[in-house]
């Protein structure tokens, strides 16, 4: 007979195991892809390119990912896998500020299963591997969403409302697209008594200061460089692409449902196989204030960021990014357990234990094999971890010596390859994203045009039409000297134990380059000159 849920083990045993899995799950994904990546995600030497300039805010984000990517990278001397392990540290965050929040809801149990079946969405897994905004926003958002919760529920205390005003304000500074989280979090304000009552206190008023306080910085910063972060994202969502095509303003809102619905449904499908028996008895949702109040609170936080995100598309006609939504879904599971209110007996919550391991190692094989076969050795194209970015920038470093005997001072190109060559370089040359001073704000090209640097690009494609003002005569203003353009080619990035195994370099990847000579090669000091 199976034992019912009021036997299971104490809520410490429970929590002794969730902590256990937590590390174990933390350590797991920091080490995986050590043994599967030979180059780093871009967004990770995107942030330690930021952050070498003490800058409010760069071309596509706020201030805070960047300071903190960079500032670790330097802490440890340059050690990049330092990104690994904070990625797994923002991811395993979220899912304990989730397992607090939940033990508030539900009984210890179910806080457990609502918040393991979060392993389950790839968002915790395969892809919180790097260290972007995205992954960051996992442990910011539920750590804002607990403390607010708490600021509510537990007296409006000043020290939860001023924890909840940091966290919302490093969650914007990292992402404008916290703004999502905080309109769902007025209208618990607005449409609870809980939340009404909170305006008659100071608590509020201070976090709202302090949240100020951190983001003002940035906001001047934006208006100073005429909104590039904002001209970015509405880029990125191509809004009023295809002309402005009436059929943009269904077709992206439901592709975004089916995407989504695809990554969260693994979680779903799992707890209602495994706990499909549910408690008798209606709820008390109808009847008892507190539920009444937990249940709006968890029915706007848990769908309001996602639903204003739809209907940002649908008015907008706006393509939503897959990445964007990564922390909306974080409080689902916890919904479905809360409205369901499912039997945990100890026989089935083994089985799932056992279904949470066998996913962890189904997806770690997964990217397993992604990484070091599919990606270098099959795949099509070239993704941003498989760029050969150390090979290139040790082969334009030591090319730039042997012409000009100095240290290559600056990199020119995409962003692919401006951060790889800045990153990886021993010179660690000034990257000029795309040639755009709005995109590197910290560049002047009148020292460019004294010291010289390398344009470099993806030579199977066109010249990209951002750099034409550097590379073709009559397409801009500048007229830097350039040499001749040369090609070189690499193997695709791939960890060196796996090219040993299979016997054979990866796919080959081909760049084009060319130099802005410096000044003093054309006064005839350089060591080759062209």
């Amino acid at each position: 007979m199976m034992k019912p849920e009021c036997e299971l083990a104490d809520r410490k045993k429970l929590a002794n195991v969730f902590l256990l899995l937590l590390a174990a799950w933390g350590v797991f994904w920091t080490i995986l892809p050590l043994f599967s990546l030979d180059n780093d995600f871009i967004d990770i030497l995107e942030n330690i390119v930021w952050g070498r300039h003490f800058q409010w805010g760069y071309d596509k984000n706020p201030y805070f990912g960047a300071w903190l990517g960079y500032g670790f990278y330097a802490l440890t001397g340059g050690a990049l896998w330092i990104n690994y392990l904070l990625s797994q540290i923002f991811v395993c965050t979220g899912l304990f500020c989730v397992w607090k929040l939940a033990n508030r809801f539900v009984t210890p149990a179910r806080a457990f299963i609502s918040t393991l079946a979060l392993t389950f969405i790839t968002f915790y897994g395969m892809k919180a591997t790097e260290l972007c905004d995205d992954v960051m926003e996992l442990g910011l958002w539920p750590l804002t969403i607990l403390f607010f919760y708490r600021s509510l529920r537990d007296g409006n205390r000043l020290r939860d409302w001023i924890l909840t005003g940091l966290f919302a304000a490093l969650s914007f500074m990292t992402k404008y697209y916290g703004l999502m989280l905080f309109l769902s979090m007025l209208a618990v304000l607005l449409f609870t008594g809980r939340g009404r009552d909170a305006f008659r206190r100071p608590g509020i008023y201070c976090a709202a200061v302090l949240f100020a306080v951190i983001s003002l910085p940035n906001m001047i910063w934006l208006i100073g460089n005429r909104f590039v972060a904002i001209d970015y994202a509405f880029e990125r969502a191509a809004v009023g692409g295809d002309g402005g095509s009436l059929l943009n303003h269904f077709k992206y809102p439901w592709r975004s449902i089916s995407r989504a619905a695809g990554v969260v449904l693994p979680s779903i499908a799992v707890l209602a196989a495994l706990f499909f028996r549910r408690e008798r008895g209606p709820g008390e949702e109808k009847t008892d204030p507190e539920r009444r109040f937990q249940l709006l609170f968890l029915t706007f936080i848990c769908w309001g960021p996602y639903g204003l995100t739809l209907l940002f598309s649908l008015v907008t006609g706006g393509r939503i990014n897959y990445s964007w939504v990564l922390p909306c879904f974080s409080l689902l599971p916890l919904y479905a357990v809360y409205l369901y209110r499912p039997v945990v007996t100890e026989q089935r919550l083994r089985l799932f234990l056992g279904v949470v391991v066998l996913f962890a190692l189904i997806f770690g094989g997964v990217f397993l094999v992604r990484s070091v076969y599919h990606q270098p050795y099959r795949k099509k194209g070239c993704d941003y971890e498989n760029y050969p970015g150390k090979a290139v920038a040790s082969f334009l470093t030591n090319e730039w010596k042997r012409r000009y005997g100095t240290p290559l001072p600056y990199v020119i190109g995409e962003r692919r390859e401006t951060c790889n060559v800045a990153v990886y370089s021993p010179d660690r040359p000034e990257a000029y994203f795309s040639a755009r001073k709005e995109y590197s704000q910290w560049i002047e090209e009148a020292d460019i045009l004294r010291r010289g640097g390398v344009v470099v690009w993806d030579a199977g494609e066109a010249v990209p039409a951002s750099m034409q003002r550097v590379l073709v005569p009559g397409k801009g203003d500048l007229r830097f000297r350039l040499s001749e353009e040369r090609t070189a080619d690499f193997s695709r990035a791939a960890p060196a134990w796996f090219r040993s195994l299979m016997k054979k370099e990866p796919k080959p990847f081909r760049i084009a380059y060319r130099f802005i000579k410096p000044e003093q090669s054309v006064r005839g000091t350089s060591v080759s000159g062209d």
